[in-house]
Parts: C-alpha cells; sequence; structure tokens
C-alpha cells in the first residue's frame, strides 16, 4: 500500500512536471504558483529526473517551509537551476541556512525570497556562506532584516558578483545603510532599492554614493573616455559623485539620458574641472530647464563640447537667447533640443548667432542668405568698377584737354 502511495506520487509530480513545461512552452521554465503544491510536492520535485535541464522556478504563495529549501539544497538534478522565485512563503532563517550551506546550486544566480520572514539570523547564513558566488541577484523585501542583517551583508564572503539588491520594507534605518556602503565587498553592486525603511538623506545619500562608483567602475571604457550611465534613475545627488570623481578626467563622451537630473545635478556637473575633456554631453529626457541649460552654456568646463543632448526637458525661449549670447559654446558642431518648451521664433534665433554658425545641426537656411551676400558684393563690386573706369575716362579727358 506504501509503495502504491509513492508511485502515485511520483507520477502525480511527473505529470504536474509535463503540465507545467507545457504551459511555459520550453523545457527549461517551471511556475507552480497556481499549482496545489506544498512542502512534500517540492521534495518530490527535488527528486524528479526530468527537470535536469530546469533554469527558473517560481513557486509563490504556497506556505513552503525550510523543509522546501532542504530539499532543493539536497537535490541532484537541480544543477543547472539559475532563477529560483519562492515569494509569499515560510522558508524563514532556517531555511536560509540550507540554501547557505548546499553546494548542489552552483549556477544559481538569482534568489528571490520576499515575504519569507527571514531576519538577521538569515542573512548571517548568506554572508558566511561560500557557495553564492555566481548570484547577481537577491530580493529579500518585505522580511524584517533589520540594521544588524545590513552589518552581516556588510561582511558577506561570496557577494563579489551580486548587481542588485532589493531590502524594500525591512525596518532598516540610516545606520544600516551606512554600514552596507562602507563595505568593499560588493564591487559590482549597481541597483539598491531599500525604499520602504527609515531611512532619510543621510542614508540615501551614502548608497547612492556606493552605487554610483560601483557603475563608473562597471561602466566606464578601458580607455577611461566613454561612459554611459543613462536609464538607470539618477538624480542630482548621483550628479555630485559623478563630478567629484577623479577617475573621470579623460572622459569624452557622457551619456546620462533617461535619468531624473534637476538643474542643481547640471550645476554640479558644470563646476567639475574633472569633466573639462568633455566633447559629447547626452542629457535628453531629464528634468532640465533653463537654468540648468544656462550652467552648461556658462562653464567654461564644458568649452569643449561639439555633441550637446537636452532634447525632452523644459528649455524655454530663455534658454535659447543665453546660448545665443554666450561665446563658450563656440566649437558646439550639433545641438539635439527637440521636443523643449521653446518657441519657433526662439528657435530661428540658433540660426542667427554667429558663433553658432559652425552648427550641422539643426541645419537652417543659411545658404541663400549666403549667396543674397555674395550677389550684393557683386554687386558693389560692378558699381566701384565702373565707377573706377568713369574716373579713370574724366582723367584722361582732362589731361587730352590740357595738351
Amino acid at each position: 500500500m506504501l509503495l502504491e502511495l509513492m508511485v502515485k506520487k511520483f507520477y502525480n509530480i511527473e505529470g504536474m512536471i509535463r503540465n507545467g513545461f507545457k504551459l511555459s512552452r520550453d523545457y527549461e521554465t517551471l511556475d507552480f504558483s497556481f499549482a496545489n503544491f506544498g512542502d512534500a510536492a517540492a521534495e518530490s520535485l527535488a527528486k524528479a529526473r526530468s527537470i535536469k535541464q530546469l533554469r527558473r522556478l517560481t513557486i509563490s504563495g504556497k506556505k513552503l517551509t525550510a523543509l522546501t529549501a532542504k530539499a532543493f539544497g539536497a537535490s541532484e538534478t537541480l544543477g543547472n537551476l539559475e532563477s529560483l522565485k519562492l515569494y509569499k512563503n515560510k522558508i524563514g532563517d532556517e531555511g536560509l541556512k540550507y540554501f547557505a550551506e548546499s553546494s548542489k546550486l552552483p549556477n544559481l544566480k538569482s534568489l528571490r525570497l520576499s515575504w519569507n520572514d527571514i531576519g538577521p539570523k538569515g542573512v548571517k547564513h548568506i554572508a558566511d556562506s561560500t557557495n553564492f558566488q555566481n548570484l547577481t541577484t537577491l530580493v529579500l523585501s518585505e522580511n524584517h532584516i533589520g540594521d544588524e542583517g545590513l552589518g552581516y551583508f556588510a561582511e558577506a564572503k561570496s557577494l563579489e558578483n551580486l548587481e542588485s539588491l532589493d531590502l524594500r520594507n525591512n525596518k532598516v534605518t540610516d545606520q544600516g545603510a551606512i554600514a552596507l556602503s562602507k563595505s568593499k565587498n560588493f564591487p559590482k553592486l549597481q541597483l539598491i532599492d531599500l525604499t520602504g525603511n527609515a531611512l532619510t538623506a543621510i542614508g540615501f545619500d551614502a548608497l547612492a554614493e556606493m552605487k554610483i562608483f560601483n557603475l563608473i567602475r562597471a561602466r566606464l571604457s578601458e580607455d577611461g573616455t566613454k561612459l554611459d550611465l543613462s536609464n538607470l534613475k539618477l538624480g542630482d545627488v548621483e550628479c555630485k559623485c559623478i563630478a567629484g570623481c577623479e577617475d573621470l578626467k579623460d572622459l569624452t563622451h557622457l551619456y546620462l539620458e533617461l535619468n531624473k537630473i534637476s538643474d542643481k545635478g547640471v550645476g554640479l556637473l558644470a563646476s567639475s574641472e574633472n569633466l573639462n575633456n568633455l566633447t559629447l554631453l547626452s542629457l535628453d529626457r531629464n528634468k532640465i530647464g533653463d537654468a540648468g541649460f544656462i550652467h552648461i552654456i556658462n562653464s567654461e568646463n564644458f568649452s569643449q563640447l561639439q555633441v550637446l543632448m537636452v532634447e525632452n526637458n523644459g528649455i524655454t525661449d530663455e534658454g535659447i537667447e543665453a546660448i545665443c549670447e554666450s561665446e563658450n559654446l563656440s566649437n558646439l558642431l550639433r545641438l539635439y533640443i527637440e521636443e523643449n518648451n521653446y518657441t519657433e521664433e526662439g528657435f530661428d534665433l540658433l540660426g542667427e548667432a554667429e558663433h553658432l554658425m559652425n552648427l550641422e545641426y539643426p541645419e537652417f537656411d543659411r545658404e541663400e542668405e549666403i549667396e543674397e551676400e555674395e550677389e550684393e558684393e557683386e554687386e558693389f563690386e560692378d558699381v566701384e568698377d565702373i565707377e573706377e573706369i568713369e574716373e579713370e575716362e574724366d582723367l584722361g579727358e582732362t589731361e587730352y584737354e590740357s595738351q
């Protein structure tokens, strides 16, 4: 009878696996969030031979306990698993201990354990483990890790490849944020989410500084001339860090489009002597108005700019008039300024500024004006020639009469 039950369970789990693969339309993804799935099913899954190719597994909202973590940690068939998502379960600190002690999940890159009753002890298990060297994404939001947990994170031994850390709503204060920001054990960490915690500007600024310096190290070109920090939700705090980074003294191309930079952030960049070799600056789709644009226009550090991109901001005729009056950007060849708040009359002023005559973009109808000027000069020269001829003829007649 017991053997029959075991066989039935085995075939049940294999049937669930087959149906799961059909739903996902591949043999690398399974999601049992909508199935009747408990610790017993998880233990059977961990032993199933048909999941050796499995790379992504999701089981959320099923009250799974540390027994599931123990089974997965001991599995001989989950060696190719790269992503494990167990939201809204009861894995707890004990479950994290089983994951941390396991060497059977060497390819795990993403571990998501939100709403799992995890505290500081669970984080300590992760921090002390040497089995998370390939982990790039860790989500522990909606737990109760606190400052003590952040202190353990700061001392982590094998999270040097971690790129994204989500610790939303974990009862963390500035103390924990500062402890994490001072850690040298996260050289690749670029995304840190601590929203929903008790942080002030002090804590957020500390994390921003850590994040931006990691981003610069990761994204700066080998020769130090190009840096792309686009679409990273960067704000004025990050601009302050960029402005103060001495590693950017050879930078010629800086891409900052699709962020949240305001006039204040642009002012910080414009005042930085570390950025005085820039020839290209991209600030499309930020929160820049006339004041920020004027910071760029009047900055001696930006006098080498040849390409300036400020599309989709809040620049008006005031900003246009300022760039037409200042000769600081006389090296500018291309100005991308579409989708702002200026008028047609304001835009046309760009074509009239003498120090912007080298602009290749935007294009203005200057050829007709030049041709008209040349024709006027030719007509003037013709008149002068006629007058000279008449003067010579008059002089000749005068000389003849005197003879």
